[in-house]
């Protein structure tokens, strides 16, 4: 079984094509790593593959269930709406800004979800929230509010929140690209743990150095195709695309 699956998948913005003909998979316990120019179409794959876009063509399978089937901006196969909507509960998604709720407390940001959204019990999704913000060392912030927390800070408790949900797949957009450069250790060291655990995480980022040590495979885009995918070794320290390597020697 495959945890996600993109076949053939285009998305425009009116004129502007973002992606054109996107083909990967993503398989149980793998860490996929997503790197290449600002502009590529990187966090709008992603934005994708949660629903948070919808494609212009093509389709998306999770947990080999189909989720999306388009053509020309038209939805050719119907889901049915309790499927989907429990599929994509098994998505968890960090965004680059935290998108925390600036009026909850960072106990409240974890909770809420569970008990809203998956009507689970407040005493039980409050005890699995501390473990959370214990694995991700936020336990003893529990009732801070967002503005009193640094960007890493904030970072990790979206991570916890995120976890709260139970996902079987993660999804990062940039996660480390707001913050200050010796904030980045911490989030990355939150994700680093996951992938050991055996989190299936789909990475966008620049973090190139987290990507050699932590993903399964790498995969390059520009313009709106993947260029090139392989081994941490292979895409990164012996590209064989050009595009790659002009990539690559502008950031290492």
């Amino acid at each position: 079984m495959s945890m996600v699956k993109v076949e053939d998948v285009h998305k425009q913005f009116g004129d502007l094509q973002v992606l054109k003909g996107i083909n990967f998979e993503v398989n149980p316990k793998e860490v996929v790593c997503i790197i290449g120019p600002s502009g590529s179409g990187k966090s709008t794959m992603l934005r994708c593959i949660n629903r948070l876009e919808r494609i212009t063509s093509g389709k998306i399978y999770v947990e080999d269930e189909l989720t999306e089937n388009r053509m020309n901006g038209k939805t050719v196969e119907k889901i049915d709406p309790q499927k989907l909507a429990n599929l994509c509960l098994d998505i968890g998604m960090v965004f680059q800004n935290f998108n925390l709720f600036p009026h909850l407390t960072v106990l409240e940001n974890v909770t809420i979800g569970p008990t809203v959204v998956k009507k689970e019990n407040a005493k039980i999704t409050e005890e699995h929230a501390m473990e959370l913000l214990e694995k991700v060392g936020m336990a003893d912030r529990k009732d801070e509010y967002p503005a009193r927390l640094s960007g890493g800070q904030q970072q990790r408790v979206a991570i916890a929140r995120a976890l709260a949900m139970n996902p079987k797949v993660m999804l990062f957009d940039e996660p480390t690209s707001a913050l200050d450069p010796e904030l980045v250790g911490e989030v990355l060291q939150t994700m680093k743990e996951l992938a050991q655990e055996g989190m299936t995480m789909i990475i966008v980022t620049h973090e190139i150095g987290f990507a050699r040590e932590v993903a399964d495979r790498v995969i390059f885009m520009d313009d709106g195709v993947i260029c090139e995918e392989g081994r941490p070794q292979d895409i990164l320290l012996n590209p064989k695309e050009d595009r790659t390597k002009e990539f690559l020697n502008k950031i290492l």
